[in-house]
Parts: structure tokens; C-alpha cells; sequence
């Protein structure tokens, strides 16, 4: 075998179809094949199916398979991605298949499947890339191509990519409205039914409506989702649910900036504390972290993602070597942030003191310590980017550290803070884009800055020195 049926956008258009249909279903067919059974296996190598058939069972439950091309094969379908064809000719797609962690449409070489996506994820992809492969033939270049198409999106995002426009799709089945290209008139139908479900705020349904232009541009449909009219009609959600708000008192507080006044207590803190427990272990944590991401400015993956091997402390200067920041997977570069000691005073200290004990509980562990700078023995191999939310809101709250009235903190905080105060103190915008990582001409920039903060004692003992050489 290696050969790919060529899908044309007829066949495609089907395929995405049927494939929702099967995304959705809740019953496990793995478990209804049996002798004489037509399936299709997905082999991985030529990253497409193939038809066969069930021949016979053996002892351990496996299948023995008879491909119509003549070849044979034993396997053990729970583990397989396979798709069962009944006597219509309509496939199911079994769930150990959706269920299986990185087993399913490979499409490439290298994705990881992310589990928030699971086979949903994978079908959209796997059609989007059988589309490329329709039209180039099967080549090595052709995989090549189809590969930069996969990589030109992050991970994370082709995972929210499948949910978003399934829900799209299973909305126009269920209210039998024109499809591909969908009708603006459904986009709006569909949006009116947004609202009322809840859940999902106006300024959250950008990414939904971008999932149909995407799902229609991919078929070479015009997108359904932008325009007038439907800005015109996010635009009303939006005043809609305001009015909800203020009739229910659940009026959203705003996310602020974290003032260096919080930090300094959080510093001090974090030095007058020698954890006896892994629950003060997790609280220096906490308070350690704060405190870094505020002074270089770090955004929530950024800061929880930081390694061993790129934090370095030596007799002049703090500094670290940022490798992993959004926006910045397309262009890997090593980006070098420098702090003197003599900038921040007890820096130094906090730096040195959350090592030592971090090292400490590791040694006692009898484990191997990870490269992962924040990770301890207790945790999981890795952290979301979330996770920061937990941590500033645990040191915050033990030092009943609170935001000002209508306002609240996040992860984002940090950084807000640290760009606000910079600022406040009279740091330049352009040291103030380096630290953060931002393009100097950004406009998302003066969205992270209070302008009307006052400068005070607090500010200035973390940020002046940024103003030493100007």
C-alpha cells in the first residue's frame, strides 16, 4: 500500500460532513464489528485509509484484516483508528479512535494531539490536508507543503479550531439551514442562538466567527462570518448583555494592574518565609513567582514556561534567556533580559532563597529535577499558562493584597503592573516594548498601561534603575 484516494471538494465537503456526524456520537463501535465487517483502517505512514474487510477473530480478540488491495493484517481494533462502513455506505468513526493520544490523524509527522480537541481537532485537519494532497499528488514535497500549511497555526490553536466550527455545523444540521456556503442569514441565527444559550460574552465570539471563514476559505468558500451586518449584530450581543448585567447586578469587574506596592509585600514576604510544609514550599512558590514576572515584565506562558538553564544569577546581574513567548513560535530566537543587582536590592536574595529550597525538597524527593524552573515534586510534568492565575491569586490573598474597587487581578496582572509602573516612573516606550516583548508600534500596548498612574516610593524601587542611563 501507499497509495491516497485523490478527495475532490465534492467528496470533501461530504467528508466534513459525515465526519461532524460521527464527532458527535456518543456510542463506542469499535465494539460492533465482526466477521465480514467493512472498515477502514487509517495507517499512519500514508496518512490517509484504507478499506478492507473482517475475516476472522484469533484467540487474543484481534482482527484479522483483508485489505481489497490483497494485503493482510492482524490488529487489535480498540487501538486502531478505524471507520466501520454499514450497508448504506456511511462510516462511524469508533471512539477508542477519538479517544487515542496522538494515534489519529498524524498529518505531518510531528503533531501532538491535544486531548481538549481530540478527533474533532483531527478531521478538520485531515481534510484540510487531503484537499492539498488532492491537488499536488502524493509526494515527498507534497507532504512538505502540507506540513508548513498544518505548522503555519499554533497547536492550541487548531484544537479550539474543530470545536468551534462543529458547533457551527451541528447548528445549521439541527435548524436545516443552507450549507457550504452557509448563508449570512444563518451566521445570524446562529448568533441570536448564542445569546441565548449564554455562556459565551460578545467579546469572546470572535474566535467562533473566524472558525466558520476558515472552515468555508478552506473549501474555497467565501467566509460567511464578517462584514456589516454581522458586526452590526455582534455589536447589539454585546449591548444586550450589558443590559442583562446591570438587571442582574453581574456587572464584570475589570482586570487591573497589580501595583508594586503589592509586590514589595509579596518580596518581603517571600524572604521572611523558610517553608516547613509543602504547603508554605507552594506559597514561596507562589510569592517567588510573583515577584519575577513582575520585573521582567513576563506574560503568563512566558513566565510559568521559564527552564534552569535559562535563569542564571551571577556576581554583576539577574538574567534570564527567553526562549518560549507568544506570538514569537515562528521566529525562534533567544531573547536575553538583563537585571542588575544593584536595580532591585534583595533580588539577589529572593532569587537565591526560592532555588535553595526548591533544590532542597527535589534532593529529598530522591527524584531527578527536572529543567522546569517553577516545577516541584509534587506537581505535574508540566503547567498551563493558567496556573499563574492560581499563583498570584494565592500569594495576593495570603497578604490580603486587593485590587481597587471594580477591578480584579489575573495573570496578566504582572505584567500590566510592571509596564504601568515602568512608565509612572519614566521609562522609555522602547525599553518598556523590550522587556515585554512587544512591537514598539503595537497599539495592543497602551491597553496594557494606565497612563494616569502616579509614581511612588515602591515604583521606583523596581524600575528606576531602567531610567540610570537615559
Amino acid at each position: 500500500m501507499g497509495r491516497c484516494d485523490v478527495l475532490h471538494r465534492g467528496a470533501l465537503v461530504s467528508y466534513y460532513a459525515d465526519e461532524v456526524r460521527r464527532s458527535s456520537a456518543t456510542s463506542t463501535t469499535a465494539g460492533k464489528v465482526t466477521v465480514d465487517s467493512k472498515i477502514e483502517v487509517f495507517w499512519k505512514d500514508d496518512h490517509c485509509f484504507y478499506p478492507g474487510v473482517v475475516k476472522e477473530f484469533n484467540e487474543d480478540g484481534k482482527a484479522h484484516v483483508l485489505y481489497d488491495d490483497g494485503d493482510e493484517e492482524t490488529l487489535d481494533l480498540s487501538k486502531e483508528n478505524i471507520k466501520i462502513i454499514n450497508s448504506s455506505g456511511v462510516s462511524e468513526l469508533t471512539d477508542e479512535a477519538a479517544e487515542a493520544d496522538g494515534e489519529n490523524i498524524d498529518c505531518g509527522g510531528d503533531y501532538e494531539e491535544n486531548k481538549r480537541g481530540g478527533a474533532v481537532e483531527n478531521f478538520f485537519t485531515h481534510s484540510l490536508c487531503e484537499r492539498w494532497r488532492s491537488e499536488l499528488g502524493q509526494s515527498r514535497l507534497t507532504e512538505l507543503a502540507v506540513k508548513m500549511q498544518r505548522k503555519a497555526l499554533l497547536d492550541t490553536t487548531m484544537s479550539d479550531y474543530g470545536p468551534k466550527a462543529r458547533r457551527f455545523i451541528l447548528f445549521r444540521e439541527q435548524h436545516q439551514r443552507p450549507w457550504l456556503p452557509a448563508t449570512e442569514a444563518t451566521v445570524l441565527l446562529y448568533i441570536a442562538s448564542v445569546l441565548q444559550d449564554g455562556g459565551i460574552k460578545s467579546a469572546s465570539l470572535q474566535p467562533y466567527l473566524s472558525a466558520i471563514n476558515n472552515y468555508h476559505e478552506d473549501l474555497r468558500f467565501p467566509g460567511q462570518a464578517k462584514g456589516r451586518v454581522v458586526t452590526r449584530v455582534v455589536k447589539g450581543m454585546a449591548t444586550i448583555q450589558a443590559e442583562l448585567a446591570v438587571q442582574e447586578e453581574n456587572i464584570e469587574t475589570q482586570r487591573t494592574w497589580l501595583p508594586a506596592g503589592h509586590v514589595r509585600r509579596v518580596h518581603e514576604a517571600a524572604l521572611k518565609l523558610t517553608p516547613r510544609s509543602s504547603e508554605e514550599l507552594r506559597l514561596l512558590r507562589a510569592f517567588s513567582y510573583v515577584v519575577v514576572a513582575f520585573v521582567t515584565f513576563g506574560r503568563p506562558d512566558t513566565g510559568t514556561s521559564l527552564s534552569r538553564q535559562h535563569v542564571h544569577c551571577d556576581d554583576s546581574e539577574f538574567f534570564v534567556v527567553l526562549l518560549k513567548e507568544k506570538g514569537r513560535r515562528h521566529h525562534l530566537v533567544k531573547r536575553r533580559l538583563c537585571i542588575p543587582w544593584r536595580g532591585v536590592a534583595l533580588l539577589k536574595e529572593l532569587i537565591e532563597h526560592w532555588e535553595f529550597h526548591c533544590d532542597t525538597a527535589w534532593s529529598r524527593s530522591e527524584m531527578t529535577q527536572p529543567d522546569a524552573y517553577w516545577l516541584l515534586p509534587e506537581d505535574p510534568k508540566n503547567f498551563k499558562a493558567s496556573i499563574a492565575n492560581d499563583w498570584i491569586g494565592l500569594a495576593l490573598s495570603e497578604l490580603d493584597c486587593r485590587p481597587p474597587e471594580g477591578g480584579h487581578f489575573s495573570a496578566h496582572s504582572t505584567q500590566k503592573g510592571a509596564m504601568t509602573c515602568a512608565r509612572a516612573v519614566g521609562v522609555t516606550m522602547e525599553k518598556v516594548c523590550f522587556f515585554g516583548g512587544w512591537s514598539q508600534f503595537s497599539s495592543a500596548v497602551q491597553h496594557y498601561i494606565d497612563p494616569t498612574a502616579l509614581r511612588d516610593a515602591d515604583m521606583n524601587y523596581y524600575f528606576e534603575w531602567l531610567t540610570w542611563s537615559q
